[in-house]
C-alpha cells in the first residue's frame, strides 16, 4: 500500500461562513481545476484503502475463527474497494492535464489510525517515515531527515496511476473467482487434501484486469519518460540520473532507468502472450533444486485471455516444493496456459543477472534494486 502515501489535505479553508449559494459558486469550479482533483483522489484513496485495510482483517481473522469466511461480505468489501479506485484513476486522469501540477506532501507528518486499533500508536507514526539514510545508517528517531516534504508533481501523478491500476487488476482477479473451498482449508476439512477448486465465476474481471495491467504499465512508462525530461531538482519523489535533491535515499542513474524499460517491455509482451516464462529459467532464479529441469512455458497472456478453474492438489503443490517431477505437476495446475513451445521471456534472465550483481555486492546495486521495485 506504498501509495496510501499520497494522503490528502483539505482544499478550502476558510475564517468565514459564506451562504450556501456562495459554496456552490466556488466549489463548482474549483472542483474541475487539477489542483482539486489531485487533492481529491489522494483523500479518497487514503480513506478507502484505509477501509479496505480494515474489512481484509476482518475477513481473514474471523474466517479462521469460524472455520469459513464471510463470502458474500469478502465480495461486497472488495467490489466496493475497485469502485473506488475507479474514483480515484478519474481524479487522477483529470488531474493529469496540467504539466505544471505540484503539491507539496509530508508523507510521514500526518497522524493517522494506520492500523485500524482505535488509536494513533508508535507503529502508526514510524509507518511512512525513513529509517535508513544512503548508507543503510539508522536515522535517529528526532533526525527532521525522518519526516521530509515531498514535491509531488505531473510524473509522480502518473506513477500514482499506475501503482492504482495494478490495485485494481489485483482486485479484479479476487472477484473473478469463487473462493468457497477456501473453507475446507479453515475447517480442516478432509476432503482439502484431495484438492480444492476456485471455479470462475466472473471471467469478464479477468478480462478487465488484463486491461488494468496494461494501463499499469503504459502510466508506469508515462512516469519514466516524465521524470527523464523533469530540468527541475526540487524534493524528488523519484529523481532522474541529473537530479541530487531527493528524500528517499536512493539515487537512480541512467542504467537503473533503461533497466526499468526493459522491465515493462518484458512484462507487456507477457501480458499479451507474444512471450512466455520458460520454467527452466525461473528455476535458475529461484536456485531451486529439481530432479528434472521442466521444458515448458507459463503462458500469461493465455492466462489472461482464456481464463479457467484453477485446481490445487496437494501432491502437485509438494511435487512443486521439493522439485520432483515439475513438469507433471504444472501441467496439472496449468492446463493448457503450460505449453511445449513459445518464444521465451527475457525477464527471468534480466532478473538472474540483477540476482548475480547483488550477489557480487556491486556498490549501490541491492538499493538500487529496491527503488526498481518501489518505482514499479
Amino acid at each position: 500500500a506504498r501509495w496510501v502515501l499520497l494522503l490528502g489535505c483539505v482544499l478550502f479553508v476558510s475564517c468565514t461562513a459564506p451562504s450556501l449559494e456562495q459554496r456552490r459558486a466556488v466549489s463548482v469550479p474549483a472542483m474541475s481545476s487539477p489542483h482539486a482533483h489531485l487533492e481529491r483522489a489522494i483523500d479518497r484513496y487514503k480513506k478507502s484503502m484505509r477501509q479496505l485495510s480494515i474489512d481484509a482483517r476482518t475477513i481473514v481473522i474471523g474466517g479462521i475463527a469460524a472455520g469459513g469466511i464471510n463470502h458474500k461480505y469478502m465480495r461486497a468489501t472488495f467490489e466496493e474497494g475497485e469502485a473506488e479506485l475507479a474514483l480515484v484513476e478519474a481524479d487522477l486522469a483529470a488531474a493529469s492535464v496540467d504539466p505544471n501540477l505540484a503539491i507539496e506532501l509530508c508523507i510521514a507528518c500526518w497522524e493517522i489510525d494506520w492500523n485500524g486499533n482505535g488509536r494513533i500508536d508508535h507503529r502508526d507514526r514510524m509507518l511512512f517515515q525513513i529509517e535508513i539514510d544512503a548508507d543503510d545508517t539508522p536515522i535517529p528517531e528526532d533526525d527532521p531527515r525522518r519526516k521530509p516534504t515531498f514535491r509531488f508533481d505531473i510524473g509522480d501523478v502518473a506513477w500514482a496511476r499506475a501503482f492504482v491500476s495494478f490495485q485494481r487488476a489485483a482486485l479484479d482477479f479476487v472477484l473473478a473467482y469463487d473462493w468457497s473451498a477456501v473453507d475446507q482449508v479453515l475447517s480442516d476439512d478432509r476432503g482439502a487434501k484431495n484438492g480444492i477448486v476456485l471455479r470462475l465465476v466472473h471471467p469478464e474481471r479477468i478480462a478487465d484486469a488484463k486491461q488494468r495491467i496494461l494501463e499499469g504499465l503504459d502510466r508506469s512508462d508515462d512516469a519514466r519518460r516524465a521524470y527523464l525530461a523533469e530540468t527541475d531538482d526540487d524534493r524528488e519523489w523519484v529523481p532522474n540520473p541529473r537530479q541530487k535533491n531527493h528524500p528517499m535515499p536512493l539515487p537512480m542513474d541512467q542504467a537503473l532507468y533503461d533497466t526499468w524499460e526493459g522491465l515493462l517491455g518484458d512484462l507487456r509482451r507477457l501480458v499479451r502472450g507474444d512471450e512466455g516464462l520458460y520454467v527452466a529459467d525461473l528455476i535458475l532464479l529461484g536456485d531451486q533444486k529439481v530432479t528434472r529441469a521442466p521444458k515448458g512455458y507459463v503462458d500469461i497472456g493465455s492466462m489472461l485471455a482464456h481464463p479457467h478453474d484453477i485446481t490445487l492438489t496437494a501432491s502437485d503443490l509438494k511435487k512443486l516444493d521439493r522439485g520432483r517431477d515439475v513438469e507433471t505437476a504444472l501441467s496439472a495446475l496449468l492446463g493448457d496456459h503450460y505449453v511445449a513451445s513459445m518464444k521465451a521471456s527475457p525477464l527471468p534472465r534480466r532478473l538472474l543477472r540483477m540476482k548475480g550483481e547483488i550477489d557480487r555486492r556491486e556498490e549501490g546495486f541491492e538499493r538500487k534494486l529496491r527503488y526498481l521495485f518501489w518505482i514499479n
